[in-house]
């Protein structure tokens, strides 16, 4: 099992610089547009007040990452991409630690995608599961890592994501779950709340607590761990 997880680490850092070699041109950030996910309308009054909102198609809020608790950006990089701060867009290590964990639990329990290939996949290009689709996400995510600050990354992502129950985005998660804002969410609301990106509906709180609560526990464990 080591010698597989170690041959794995070398195969996924050699196909990911491949990847930025052959597809060279096509391989353009610049030549993508990214998909318009939309966002919620408020209008103002003069004085400042709020007089009402207009709902986009998909329920979200696009906000600063100051404005975002930091137990949301723990938490989801622990439960998604523990070492988000240290690769380059494509993390060999982490890959190779997913193959670990699947093969000692006889069963896909982990998945290897870093944060920056996840928002890669849901700005830039198709959730098929092709060999060639993989390969071009990990060209973009290595492309937007020397493009973008790993804080501009994280930011967009967790605007973006998407939480169960029309939520996209932290604000509009947190306003949905917990009636409050992003910034204002406890350790145990962000862990919760990071946990649902992986399968929404699966550990959608409403419908399925137990699990969702689970889950939560899953991700602080991982914090503690981080």
């Amino acid at each position: 099992l080591a010698l597989v997880v170690g041959a794995a680490v070398v195969t996924v850092g050699l196909a990911a610089g491949s990847a930025v070699y052959a597809f060279g041109s096509s391989c353009d950030l610049a030549s993508l547009r990214p998909v318009s996910i939309g966002q919620n309308t408020f209008v103002y009054a003069a004085d400042g007040s709020l007089l009402g909102a207009i709902p986009a198609e998909r329920n979200r809020q696009v906000i600063p990452l100051r404005r975002v608790s930091p137990w949301v950006t723990r938490a989801t990089i622990a439960i998604e991409d523990r070492r988000f701060f240290e690769h380059n867009g494509v993390d060999a290590e982490g890959i190779a630690r997913a193959l670990w964990r699947d093969i000692r639990a006889g069963r896909v329990v982990e998945g290897g995608s870093t944060i920056t290939q996840q928002l890669v996949r849901n700005l830039y290009i198709s959730r098929e599961r092709t060999v060639e689709r993989k390969l071009k996400e990990a060209c973009l995510a290595i492309k937007l890592e020397r493009s973008w600050s790993k804080q501009r990354i994280l930011a967009t992502y967790v605007n973006s994501v998407y939480y169960g129950n029309l939520a996209y985005g932290i604000e509009a998660a947190a306003q949905t779950y917990f009636s409050k804002p992003a910034k204002r969410l406890t350790l145990r609301e962000s862990a919760l709340l990071a946990g649902l990106t992986q399968a929404p509906s699966a550990y959608n709180p409403l419908a399925e607590p137990e699990k969702a609560i689970a889950r939560r526990d899953q991700v602080l464990d991982a914090m503690f761990a981080q």
